[in-house]
């Protein structure tokens, strides 16, 4: 866990805060995921990926890309890590009586409490990682200038390799959709971990490969669509299910 928070002070204050329009700054919340302690307790170790927060880390008064500027440069990089992680924490509601509420509107999280469901984990221990750590006014940071999107696009996937080298999850699923993304991806393995290898491939729909790292093989990835794709998509939702439910029979 100190090791994550480590790179994630580390990566954050690399961040080429001259490339921004501060005039237009209306970047979230940075999302850093941290796991609970369920996670290190679980025989099956899930991180199950989105494209980025999409309003619910922007509405917290505690956002922009100037503000984490003024944190590093006043070498306070601890506390932002400490307020951008507790939001992370709350993003699964909790009962009076402690139990995780499943019920949603989200088609990510309903999608999240299936794979809990089906794989029979706790849902606190499943990993919630997105592919870009900012939304851009509620929305995707990809419709920012080309510097701005580049640097987000790139310390993202820093931050995002940081996770899966620290947390070494047994299975990632992209559930980030397909256009625009699968370049990102293949770029964040390229990049952290010496490439991929890949299983089977139908186009626009599934994609299962493999890191080549040695060190991180052992890691089986999909991605499909996102959770609220219809038009066939349902399908490779369940052959993830499946094929996660193989590798653990083994």
């Amino acid at each position: 866990m100190e090791a994550l928070l480590d790179e994630y002070g580390r990566i954050l204050k690399e961040l080429k805060f001259d490339l921004f329009n501060h005039n237009e700054d209306k970047y979230s919340g940075v999302f850093l995921p941290v796991p609970f302690d369920e996670y290190w307790s679980s025989s099956l170790k899930i991180m199950l990926v989105g494209r980025e927060t999409a309003g619910w880390n922007t509405d917290n008064q505690k956002n922009t890309i100037k503000r984490v500027a003024e944190f590093s440069e006043n070498n306070k990089i601890s506390y932002l890590l400490q307020e951008a992680t507790g939001r992370y924490k709350r993003h699964l509601p909790v009962s009076k009586d402690g139990k995780v509420i499943t019920k949603t509107r989200s088609r990510f999280k309903q999608y999240f409490f299936r794979l809990a469901k089906e794989l029979e984990v706790n849902p606190e221990s499943i990993i919630y990682g997105n592919l870009f750590a900012w939304d851009y006014n509620k929305k995707s940071p990809r419709t920012r200038p080309k510097n701005e999107l580049k640097e987000i696009t790139e310390v993202s996937k820093k931050l995002l390799a940081a996770q899966i080298r620290c947390l070494r999850p047994d299975v990632i699923i992209f559930a980030a959709g397909f256009v625009g993304v699968d370049q990102v991806i293949r770029d964040l393995f390229e990049e952290n971990f010496s490439g991929y290898e890949n299983g089977e491939v139908i186009s626009g729909k599934y994609w299962e490969f493999k890191p080549v790292d040695d060190e991180f093989s052992n890691i089986e990835c999909f991605r499909i669509a996102h959770p609220r794709a219809t038009h066939g998509h349902g399908e490779f939702r369940e052959k993830v299910i499946q094929s996660i439910k193989a590798r653990a029979a083994g």
